[in-house]
């Protein structure tokens, strides 16, 4: 797996794991041993998808189930 950040290429244990954003999606968090960026990663695939930044919504959005509980 590469980082998109540095260009840093180890396997994906290597890469810190870091969560999974949703439990129905193969998408997890994974960050760079060398330059710390956070970086997307398929786990079925076991490649690097893309950079993550502060604010990004990688895995879409949300199911709107929030607001359907009684209090």
């Amino acid at each position: 797996m590469k980082c998109f950040g540095c260009g840093f290429e180890a396997p994906v244990s290597d890469f810190r794991y870091l969560y999974n954003p949703r439990i129905d999606a193969s998408l997890s968090m994974r960050q760079c041993p060398k330059c710390r960026e956070w970086v997307g990663v398929d786990q079925l695939k076991g490649e690097s998808v893309r950079t993550i930044k502060a604010g990004d919504a990688p895995w879409g959005k949300s199911a709107g189930v929030e607001d359907l509980a009684t209090n």
